[in-house]
């Protein structure tokens, strides 16, 4: 092949590009990149911090196996801030601009309440209400107080209430926003059976760590709440919100919880754009059952009852009334821990 203009053979050149795209195709980092866009196809956020960190990270001189452990280590909490937390770990290595890489490993602005106490971040620091540095802070969700010797992490103190942000192109702009994620102790409630509660908890940890904004809601129901609730829109006022009786509902049995997104205050949100699939795929992953898999859907709602289908609430009705919740859980094998 001869070049019209320069008249240069560009036939070597051709080959080369085309053998180098093959490599690309079938490299290990290519794989493990889409297999991730794969998993996260349900939250386009996550799959936008994907995109940057792979885009910055064809800045950076990186073998393949570099580069799978950088798509590795953003899976673990793949949201904006980690993509900065990972590409600044790669400058780290690199020894590449020290001042512009430490900005990448730690939020230049923001607040966190933690432990009780509220902080500023600034660049990393933990600034106290009396203008004290008090702690640090990384993108990587890390927390390290002043007062304490293990750190703490914001994805699993589900407690913790975060706001990280970073200076790009003169401008503040936000790259992780989450809310406390049971702030009213729905999970702690003794009625709710502890095997499901934690399998809860690792959902919503996991849905943190992607950047999801979620809360609890509704969790533990007596069959005469059950039943009120059944009433409505039926013989009390209201619109229909259940066709369950008392007995009839995992809710009843501390066996079910409704999920949902939080606001930019804080307050419970159910957004018809929110990310209700990937969460259902999430829960899914810890064991749970998504109400929005259902016929008629009910997208916060998810519930346990290994053994059992979903149907099977009402059967367990009789050990209620003779046992209690014990004897409910006894029955499925998931009783409480002495």
């Amino acid at each position: 092949m001869v070049d019209s203009v320069g008249g240069t053979d560009r036939s070597n050149e051709t080959s080369s590009l085309s053998e180098s795209l093959a490599r690309e195709q079938t490299s290990a980092a290519s794989v493990r990149e889409q297999e991730l866009r794969a998993e996260l196809a349900a939250n386009p956020q996550a799959v936008a911090a994907l995109d940057q960190l792979s885009a910055n990270l064809n800045c950076y001189n990186l073998s393949d196996q570099q580069r799978v452990e950088a798509l590795d280590a953003f899976a673990a909490a793949p949201n904006a801030a980690t993509a900065a937390y990972v590409e600044g770990t790669v400058a780290q290595t690199l020894g590449v601009n020290p001042a512009a890489t430490q900005s990448l490993l730690s939020p230049d602005a923001g607040t966190l309440t933690i432990a009780g106490q509220t902080y500023t971040i600034d660049h990393g620091t933990l600034i106290g209400a009396d203008g004290r540095p008090a702690g640090t802070i990384n993108n990587n969700g890390e927390v390290q107080l002043s007062t304490e010797q293990q750190p703490r992490n914001v994805y699993s103190d589900l407690s913790a209430r975060v706001r990280m942000q970073e200076q790009v192109n003169s401008e503040l702009q936000t790259m992780l926003d989450l809310h406390p994620a049971d702030r009213r102790g729905r999970l702690d409630d003794a009625n709710v059976n502890q095997d499901f509660a934690d399998r809860v908890r690792q959902t919503l940890e996991r849905a943190r760590r992607e950047g999801m904004d979620m809360q609890t809601d509704l969790a533990y129901r007596t069959f005469a709440q059950q039943d009120a609730l059944y009433a409505q829109g039926r013989t009390a006022p209201g619109n229909r919100v259940t066709n369950a009786r008392g007995g009839q509902s995992w809710h009843n049995y501390g066996l079910a919880v409704d999920l949902v997104f939080s606001t930019p205050t804080g307050q419970p949100s159910w957004p018809e754009n929110g990310n209700w699939t990937r969460y259902g795929q999430i829960a899914d992953g810890y064991g749970l059952t998504w109400g929005g898999n259902w016929r008629n859907p009910d997208r916060p709602h998810v519930e346990y009852h290994p053994g059992f289908g979903a149907g099977d609430a009402g059967q367990f009705a009789g050990n209620m009334r003779q046992g209690g919740l014990e004897a409910v859980w006894d029955r499925m094998g998931i009783g409480q821990q002495p």
